[in-house]
């Protein structure tokens, strides 16, 4: 366990914290592209299973941010994690706070290890998409074992109009 640091399910208390967190991403890292209507509701998209929060045990400020969206609608990723798109599931609203971030906590590694034990136990197939400049996460990605399996252009579009592309990854075998 981390000094200080709980990842444990997200509870409805902490969606103002959680928002309050995603909105210091939003600033730092223009994530998400676009700020949400409804911040709290976005953090629970559509086919939201279960979410986890890293709740800083002394501040009580939540630092980190990750669910997984079950029934992923990806023949092509179901194709090549070999199941069907039923049980192919996905890292979704995944975000550490910038001031949590440099501190050696890993909270980006124990929130993706909570999803990756959820998704195990339930026997889904496990993926997640980054944009490509995404350099820290597809870092992070890449040396916990994920693997690129397709790259493509994103379904949503920046403030510019552009649609960037992203990476498509799989989570390690037997995650």
């Amino acid at each position: 366990m981390l000094v200080g640091v709980d990842v444990r399910p997200r509870t409805d208390e902490d969606l103002a914290g959680c928002v309050l967190a995603l909105g210091a991403v939003h600033m730092a890292d223009d994530y998400p592209t676009w700020w949400p209507v409804d911040p709290a509701g976005w953090l629970s998209p559509s086919g939201c299973t279960a979410a986890w929060v890293a709740h800083d045990d002394v501040t009580g400020s939540i630092l980190g941010h990750v669910c997984v969206v079950r029934g992923v609608d990806d023949p092509v990723v179901a194709l090549l994690a070999g199941v069907s798109t039923d049980r192919l599931a996905s890292v979704s609203r995944l975000f550490v706070s910038p001031v949590a971030r440099g501190r050696g906590l890993g909270l980006g590694t124990s929130l993706l290890a909570a999803v990756s034990s959820w998704t195990s136990a339930h026997d889904y197939r496990l993926m997640l998409d980054v944009v490509d400049v995404g350099t820290p996460a597809i870092k992070l990605y890449e040396r916990l074992g994920w693997r690129l399996v397709d790259r493509r252009q994103a379904d949503w579009v920046t403030r510019q109009g552009e649609r960037l592309p992203v990476r498509i990854y799989l989570a390690p075998e037997g995650e």
